[in-house]
């Protein structure tokens, strides 16, 4: 389990539907190579289920809460305990592709937490 406080990021999640929180978290709080995860997010007592997508390089950590209708939580503290690694991740050069595979690995993550 690591935990961090959200902070801005791109926006580029947002942009195609799937906002993101990204965590101001050093590299060496965290124990998992670069990929996408299931997870569990604790959001201001509350739990949800969540995709985690770690970048290497540049290092960046950024959390999707499945289901999640509430707003902003910028300057939130969250943890997050990792479940599984679904994929791995890549590089796309559109944001229609990028969208497609969210979509590919948040359907692993639901069949996971079924």
């Amino acid at each position: 389990m690591f935990s961090g406080i959200v902070i801005r990021g791109d926006e580029i999640g947002k942009k195609i539907g799937y906002p993101t929180a990204n965590l101001d978290t050093p590299k060496r709080k965290i124990d998992l190579e670069s990929g996408v995860y299931a997870v569990w997010v604790g959001l201001r007592r509350k739990k949800y289920q969540g995709a985690l997508a770690i970048q290497s390089s540049p290092w960046k950590v950024e959390v999707h809460l499945i289901d999640y209708k509430g707003g902003d939580f910028y300057g939130t503290y969250i943890e997050v305990e990792p479940i599984q690694k679904v994929s791995e991740m890549c590089r796309y050069n559109s944001q229609y592709e990028l969208k497609e595979k969210i979509e590919r690995d948040l359907e692993m993550i639901r069949g996971i937490f079924e």
